[in-house]
């Protein structure tokens, strides 16, 4: 039963647990503030004396995320990939990993054609390199890409300390990074897929805070570190990487010529060499990178898969996006979808809902229930040193480029994750000095977030134990293998090498009644993924055609055993493909009903 809605979305039991233990803490705040006042004060002492020491800072923040992750494994494996981008990061990570950038176009390509891959004239993902490179280290150096996730999310929460002591005092850039690691580090998806996040994140750490540095500090290590944040951005988003890019050149200039913060001559020998040499090794190497992909310097990978497929689709105020290439059944699932996503939006009304969707993605990942009270405090925090810079960070990348982009997730943000950091902690610190029932919020608040953590953690574990009831409080923060992931592993232990041919039917969502399938449709469809040698592969998973291209592709890998996969019937079904002519028969019939 939708017993509260927010922002055209139910608040889960979680948020509804929360809510209750923060008004706990409000009651508690206005009518005795001075509940617990000896506790918290000896906490405060051990927080002032751990920020003295900065390198244990560091070692605090970047290893409380990895520790309670690694705490769960005996209840929550390694993550399974269900998203499609995830797929196409894999694949290019195991192209990295075999120490290649790109792969040779596959036999008969169309088999392989698959949301956010290309085909040709190479074969790997679509996206930008850094992400897929974490992944890839990761995978060369333990066996599992997902260790790269973990080791980005470690250097991701130091990154934020040291990003946030060019704004914020030692404790309050701990506070700041260790809020984040309890918040996002753990159970988010940033840790627990493939997705990405941790790494434009950071990017724009390094970035902003070297920023914030050189306004004070002009030399050339800060200038090598901004420039080095801005690559690693525009190395995994792109159009946030360039308006980052946009707001520091904009601020070094302003500095320069009109507060005269800066010397021009300063900045012409401190600040533009760092800049000149990092930015130069950038750009060569992302215009290797798209030749070797995409066969131009000048031609990117994921724009090239958009002009084909029409996928993703842009901001709101631009046109829809048309392919200029045949989709496939579900790859023109994803993109109906899409389009009608952006169409709807294009409307004052649908803007709206679409944005208070938005909001309420960005509200729930970033800042939770137990932080939302100190956002009363968000207005009073823009006037103190280099918080203007921030606030024009946000405005631009949150509000001028996610909402008015026809989806969001919050990797979208994972830029300017350092100013929302940034701006929860300056209204933290707000509170702290409004008075008696501030102070003991600035103080209670943060332990709720760590009782729902520490409510998430222990009540996976108690879970044999308890009833599925109780089980609400924490169960969606945690995913569970999809039906490809189940098959493929009992493929991988069946004798010698298989083929799989994947039957997609359904691509006509004209029909608002099929709108139950068509979204089991675009759940269902990381199904075409393959590693990067196929040749070598245990498992082969191709799209099914025509009978004829069907038996050429099994010609190409002789002394398969060959099977069909179903992701439409309910459940998902694996059976063997014994005569490809009356199957695709079958097929046809099947369509036709």
């Amino acid at each position: 039963m939708r017993l509260l809605i927010w922002a055209g979305g139910p608040l889960s039991p979680f948020e509804i647990f929360e809510i209750c233990v923060t008004a706990f803490c409000i009651v508690l705040a206005f009518t005795r503030p001075a509940i617990g006042n000896r506790w918290f004060c000896r906490i405060e002492r051990t927080l002032r004396t751990i920020a003295q020491r900065p390198s244990l800072c560091v070692a605090i923040v970047a290893l409380l995320p990895i520790g309670c992750r690694l705490l769960l494994l005996p209840v929550y494996d390694i993550p399974t990939p269900t998203v499609q981008d995830e797929f196409a990061y894999l694949l290019q990570a195991d192209t990295f990993a075999s120490g290649r950038l790109s792969n040779p176009s596959p036999p008969l390509s169309r088999h392989f054609e698959s949301p956010y891959i290309l085909v040709r004239p190479s074969y790997t993902g679509e996206y930008q390199p850094a992400q897929p490179l974490v992944l890839a280290t990761g995978q060369r150096l333990t066996g599992s890409p997902w260790a790269g996730v973990v080791v980005s999310m470690a250097l991701l929460c130091a990154a934020l300390y040291w990003a946030l002591l060019g704004w914020l005092s030692s404790v309050w850039a701990f506070i700041g990074a260790t809020l984040f690691g309890i918040e996002v580090g753990v159970l988010s998806y940033w840790m627990n897929s493939y997705w990405g996040g941790c790494v434009p994140a950071i990017g724009g750490a390094l970035a902003l805070g070297a920023l914030a540095r050189l306004r004070r500090d002009p030399r050339l290590s800060n200038s090598l570190l901004m420039t080095i944040g801005l690559i690693i951005v525009l190395d995994s988003r792109p159009l946030e990487g360039v308006l980052l890019s946009v707001i520091a050149g904009a601020a070094i200039l302003y500095w320069s010529f009109f507060s005269k913060e800066l010397s021009w001559a300063s900045s012409l020998r401190r600040i533009l060499p760092g800049v000149a040499l990092a930015l130069s090794a950038g750009i060569a190497f992302m215009g290797y990178y798209n030749e070797r992909v995409t066969g131009s310097v000048t031609d990117f990978p994921y724009l090239l898969y958009r002009h084909r497929y029409a996928m993703p689709q842009g901001f709101l105020w631009q046109k829809p996006l048309k392919a200029t290439t045949p989709l496939p059944a579900d790859i023109n699932a994803i993109y109906q979808l899409q389009l009608e996503t952006h169409e709807r939006g294009r409307s004052p009304v649908g803007f709206a809902r679409l944005t208070a969707k938005k909001i309420r993605r960005m509200w729930v990942f970033y800042v939770g229930v137990p932080l939302t009270v100190p956002l009363l405090f968000l207005p009073f925090i823009w006037s103190e040193a280099n918080m203007m810079l921030a606030f024009v960070g946000l405005f631009v990348v949150v509000g001028l480029d996610n909402m008015t982009f026809f989806d969001y997730f919050p990797h979208y943000s994972g830029a300017v994750t350092v100013l929302i950091v940034l701006a929860l902690a300056q209204c933290l610190r707000r509170m702290r000095m409004s008075g008696r029932p501030g102070l003991f919020l600035s103080r209670s608040l943060p332990i709720v977030c760590a009782l729902g953590l520490t409510v998430s953690i222990f009540g996976r574990f108690l879970e044999p134990w308890i009833s599925p009831e109780m089980m609400k409080l924490w169960q969606h923060q945690f995913s569970y293998p999809a039906p490809r992931a189940k098959f493929e592993e009992w493929l991988e232990k069946q004798a010698g090498q298989q083929l799989v041919f994947v039957r997609y039917i359904s691509s006509d969502l004209s029909d608002k009644t099929s709108l139950f399938k068509s979204e089991k449709l675009r759940r269902e469809t990381g199904w075409v993924y393959n590693l990067a040698d196929l040749s070598a592969s245990k498992v082969i998973w191709a799209r099914e055609l025509d009978p004829e291209s069907n038996r050429r592709l099994v010609d190409c890998f002789p002394g398969r055993k060959v099977w069909l996969a179903e992701p439409e019937q309910d459940p998902p079904r694996l059976r063997l493909y014994t005569d490809t002519a009356s199957l695709r028969a079958a097929n046809t019939v099947t369509s036709a009903k």
